[in-house]
Order: structure tokens, then sequence, then C-alpha cells
């Protein structure tokens, strides 16, 4: 059975093991069993490295030359083994993090194009910010931090039980002397001691660093505010050159970087609270193990080889009591990240269900060749009623043109066709068998090769370079003949002019039964608008052109005008939809 992420909230813990139940799930156990088992080994190792450093101070100790040399070779063999380990445990979680990345960034796209929720949360939702940054880094994030931490929680688990048993030997009994109350025996006195101090420690890094969960999220999302706000700018730099706004974006741009150090200086003064603890903290942890070893030894419980592994040993455990303490950082970004991506997430899933909860349209296909509305109410997305009671008939073969005041809606009317506007309600039948196709005011370029942006968006027809250098030329394109295989950033490459024609190509490519025409000719002269509306109607007889726009041109090229006043609401209250 596949597991995907499916339309639903989701908790951290849901979209963790999503992963680890899909179709993946038995090679993901597998390497990350092999992960932990290298992680044991490992520490097995560190106990072994204990018992040598018991073996080689003594030796020292009794100016035993021979023996230190022999437990060399045995160390130089006991090194290589564990960089062998380490290297290994390294690439097979990288191996896996690659895997568990590839998968959930696949099923975050998923969910992200399907349902058009890509669409309604650009354009009719401002909660969610940054979707591409949130799937291209936070998932890396997210899959990197929660396996690092995982293997370091576990290994830090078996590094207690592996040497407590050490420790507990090694400490003997402390006896403290209570006065009249007698002798206080504390057996394996060094074991109370690093679980006290890790607790105590790990306590305090809770309550210094626990805003700094808050602060990174913070952060991550003001830092991709930045980097939007400077790729908007690239993207319009010819507006903004035109108008010589080079000031106020700069403005703009300083006020969002304002933010961004805001925030980061208060991060830096929370790290160095955290800080001015962890590295009193560790460096106590140096000299505390010492301390309380030193009786023992005094006492010739155990010799400087004694000595050294019980350092040894206290060190292991306290470092992996204090797991959360070393972590914390990492902690507070994972949970921020975290975070972050279920925001994304459940507001994906939030937005199709609102869509769905105003979406009244009931869509059908009838045999009969033409496309009807009946009774269609379009809101606005505020709940604003900007179209009533739309009853019309589009009869195939013949051409119509859509028009009407500014701001009225008619763009809006071709969406809710098109199905693409959630909110209204209303019937609305298609043809049967009949292909359609909708053609917006500016032209979309995919990234890749101008062909590959011809096709678009289907990029398998079957045609050959010569037809599509016929084509351009034909839409009076000749200076892209020879561009057919450049890949460029097109949409900024070409002129509105240009994209307005490329268009055109790409309606004689696909050669709809219907196509809609959404202001496909403001950006050209009478003369191409005249040139490429028979060209349509030369090269595809068969096929209705709906057009909307204002110039009066138009109606020449149409048999019949819709006028779309007839139906607003409100013809003097401007709204911004069209």
């Amino acid at each position: 059975m596949s597991h995907q992420l499916e339309p639903r909230l989701y908790t951290a813990w849901q979209l963790l093991k999503a992963y680890w139940q899909s179709d993946y799930r038995k090679s993901a156990y597998a390497f990350l069993g092999a992960v932990l088992v290298m992680s044991m080994i490992i520490v097995g190792m560190d106990v072994i490295f204990t018992d040598w450093y018991n073996y080689f101070y003594n030796a020292l100790q009794d100016y035993d030359w021979r023996g230190a040399f022999d437990l060399i070779l045995v160390f130089i063999f006991l090194a290589g083994v564990n960089i062998i380990l380490a290297v290994y445990r390294y690439y097979l979680q990288s191996f896996l993090g690659l895997r568990w990345r590839r998968w959930l960034t696949h099923q975050f796209l998923t969910r992200w194009l399907e349902n058009r929720s890509y669409y309604y949360l650009e354009d009719f939702n401002d909660s969610t910010d940054n979707p591409d940054q949130r799937i291209q880094e936070d998932i890396n994030s997210l899959v990197n931090l929660s396996l690092a931490l995982l293997v370091g929680m576990l290994s830090a688990v078996v590094t207690i039980f592996a040497f407590i048993f050490i420790l507990w030997e090694l400490s003997g009994t402390l006896n403290v002397p209570l006065g009249p109350l007698g002798v206080w025996h504390v057996p394996g006195y060094l074991v109370w001691v690093a679980i006290v101090y890790a607790a105590l420690g790990t306590t305090a890094t809770f309550k210094i660093g626990r805003p700094l969960v808050m602060l990174n999220f913070e952060q991550q999302r003001r830092e991709a505010n930045f980097r939007f706000a400077a790729i908007d700018l690239r993207s319009h730099a010819e507006h903004v050159a035109l108008y010589r706004g080079e000031m106020h974006q700069k403005t703009i741009l300083n006020n969002i970087f304002g933010g961004v150090l805001d925030n980061w200086y208060a991060i830096i003064l929370r790290q160095k609270l955290l800080l001015w603890f962890t590295a009193g903290y560790n460096q106590l942890s140096v000299i505390l193990p010492l301390v309380v070893a030193l009786p023992n030894y005094f006492h010739k419980v155990f010799k400087l080889g004694g000595l050294i592994q019980t350092l040894s040993a206290f060190t292991r455990i306290q470092e992996a009591l204090s797991f959360i303490v070393n972590s914390y950082t990492s902690i507070a970004e994972w949970q921020a990240v975290m975070r972050r991506l279920l925001s994304f997430l459940n507001r994906v899933y939030e937005v199709e269900q609102e869509s769905l909860k105003n979406n009244h349209f009931s869509y059908s296909t009838i045999p009969q060749h033409k496309i009807e509305t009946q009774n269609l109410t379009i809101f606005t997305p505020t709940g604003e009623k900007l179209l009533d009671n739309i009853t019309q008939e589009f009869v195939h073969g013949q051409h119509y043109w859509i028009k009407g005041n500014s701001g009225i809606g008619k763009s809006t009317f071709v969406r809710a066709l098109a199905g693409i506007w959630p909110y209204g309600s209303g019937r609305i039948t298609f043809p049967q068998a009949q292909n359609v196709m909708y053609i917006p005011q500016r032209s979309y370029m995919p990234l890749g090769t101008l062909q590959e942006a011809l096709l678009f968006p289907d990029n398998v027809l079957p045609v050959s370079e010569d037809e599509l250098k016929k084509l351009l030329r034909d839409c009076d394109l000749p200076n892209l003949v020879n561009e057919l295989q450049h890949v460029t950033l097109w949409s900024e490459h070409l002129s509105p002019g240009e994209l307005q024609r490329i268009a055109f190509v790409r309606v004689l490519l696909h050669k709809p039964d219907w196509v809609f025409l959404d202001e496909c000719t403001s950006a050209l002269d009478l003369f191409h608008e005249q040139q490429l509306y028979r060209l349509l109607k030369e090269r595809l007889p068969n096929c209705s052109l709906i057009s909307i726009g204002h110039r009066p041109s138009l109606d020449e090229h149409h048999d019949h005008q819709v006028d779309l006043s007839t139906y607003a609401v409100s013809r003097n209250q401007p709204v911004v939809v069209s």
C-alpha cells in the first residue's frame, strides 16, 4: 500500500513518519538499521578505547616499554577500524537523507500543484510566504537535522548503557560522614554526579534557549522575504529603470533587510546568553570528573590507568547525558523548520477546503457543439457579488467578443469557465470531445529551450523544427527562427508584444476547437492584431474564437458581442479582479 501525503492536516509526528510508512520503508529501515548498528559498534569501540587507556597508562606508570609499544600497535588497528566505521556511517546516513529528501520533496510538490493549490495560495492567500524556499531549503534541513538528532540521541542512549557499568565499578563506594547520623555510603557515586550535573545543565539550557525556536522561525521568514524582494527587483528590472525607481526599491530592500538584522541581533543576544552557560558548563565538565575521581586515585583504589579510564568513562556518560544541552541550537532550528513546513502543508489543505466550500459551480458535458452558462453568479474572494445570473450560449463555429467596462470581471468570467475561479455558483456545460484552450494576456514561458516553451504545456506534439520555424515567421517572429534550441529566461528576454505573438504560435500548434483569448493583442499594433486574427481563421477554420478586450477593432473579427456590463452588480464600483 502506498502511503502518500494525503489532503489533510498534519502534526509533526505524522509528517515525520510518513516516509517510514511509504513504499520505500523497507530500504529506509535497512539503511537506518545499518547506521544504528555502526553507531553501536563505534560506541563499543569507545568502550575498548577506555580499556586501552587503562592498560597503556598503567604500562607507562610501570615503565613497561614493550607493553606500551604493543599497545600503540593495537591502538593503530583500533583507530583504523573506527575510521572506516565513521566514514561509512556518514555515507549511509547521508544517502538515506538523500532518498528521504527526494521522496518528501516529491510529496510536497504534488500537494502544492494538485487541485491548483499553488494558484490559490498565490492569488487568494497572503499568509503563506515563499513556498519555493520551504520546499527547497526547509525540507533539506528537516531531513538532515532529523537524522542527525535521531542518530545522536540513540548513540547517546547506547553510550550511557555501555559506560555506566564501567563507571559504576570504577567509582567504588563514597563514604560521606554525617556526624551523629553515621556514614552515608554512596555506591557508584561518579554515576550519580554525572546524572545530577547533566540534569541541571539540561534544565537550565531549556529555560535559556527556548526563545530561540520562535526567533529562528522568524529569521527564516525574514530571510526568505528579503530574497524574494531581490528576485522581484530582478524580474521587474525594466519597469524600475523606466520609472527611475532605484531609490524606492533601495528603501524597500533596506527596510526588509533591517528586519532581518534586527531579528538576527535578537538571536545573537540569546545565543550569547546560551553560550555563556554552555561554555561554562563544558569547561566545568573537564575538571569535575578529575575532582571527583582523585580521591579513589590517592586512596590507591586504582592506578594512573584506572584514573584515565575513569575520566574517559565519566566524560562519555556526561556528554551522552548532556546531548540536549550540546544539541539545543540544532533542536531549536529543527522545531522552526518543522513549524514552517507544517504551516505550509496545512495551509495547502485549508485553501483546498476553502475553495471547495465556496465553489458551487457545476461542470458537465453535452453532445451538442456549444458552451453554455446558466444562472452563473461570480463573487470576489471577500464574498462581494461581482457578476450575477449570467445565462449565455456560445455556439461552435461562431466567434464572440466579450466586452464591458474595465474592472467588471471579464477575465474572472473566463477563469470561472476554465474552472480555476472558486468563488461562485451556476451551471457550465461544454461540448463532448472538443478541446478548449485558454490564453492569458501575458504568455508564460517555462524554463528551457524556446522549442519547449512553444510546445507548452504538452511538449510532446509531433511537430518538426521546420514547422516551428514557419509558424514563427507567419507570426512575425523571424528573429527567433534560429533560437529554438537556445536556453534563456524567455519571459524576460522577449517583449510583451513578442510574448503575445508566441501565444498565437501555440494556438496554431495545438489546433483547439475553442480558444479564449484574454486581451491577447493589447501589446500589439492594429496591423499585427488583424494579421494574427486572420491567420487563426485561415489555419483553424473549425476553431471558435472568444476574445476578451476593449479595442473596437476586435469587432470585425467576431460574429457576436457579449456585453458583461449587463450582468454587473455595481457598474460604478471598481473591483480589481479582471
